[in-house]
């Protein structure tokens, strides 16, 4: 029927998130420094085990797969596969899919027919998969479309 589609990791995403935590870290070490009280130290201490364990996450999790351009979505005929939180559903187990926008990206709100380990309801969000968030609800509107028509249950 269709080929599969594949959508890697975003590069802009994660890099993005990344200078945006630094640049939040040098402004609270900028007060820090005009505080210089011990207990703001602590603090800032804390502050910054925080980042670095956030920081070593999202390197490990999302930056390096999306250099090496892994995929972090697919869609195909037996389902779509979700690689950032290893989530497969088929089409068949899909009751209905929407889109919900957020400020930054959208999620892919997944309704499905019954109570699965991951809830009834499956949430993918698609900041760090790269794409318009708007062409990637798209295609998979058309594959559950295609697929369920298909399905004769």
């Amino acid at each position: 029927m269709f080929e599969p589609t594949q959508y890697p990791y975003s590069l802009k995403f994660s890099i993005g998130t990344l200078v945006l935590m630094l640049l939040l870290m040098l402004l609270l070490l900028r007060n820090v420094l005009g505080a210089n009280t011990t207990f703001i130290w602590v603090i800032y201490g804390f502050s910054l085990f925080m980042f670095i364990s956030l920081a070593a996450i999202i390197i490990s999790k999302r930056l390096i797969p999306a250099i090496k351009g892994e995929i972090a979505l697919q869609l195909d005929d037996e389902g779509i596969s979700d690689y950032i939180r290893d989530i497969s559903i088929e089409w068949a187990d899909i009751k209905e899919i929407s889109l919900v926008r957020g400020r930054s990206a959208a999620t892919m709100q997944i309704d499905l027919k019954f109570e699965s380990d991951y809830g009834s309801r499956v949430g993918i969000a698609l900041r760090w998969v790269q794409g318009k968030d708007s062409e990637i609800y798209e295609t998979t509107m058309a594959y559950f479309e295609q697929m369920t028509s298909t399905d004769p249950s």
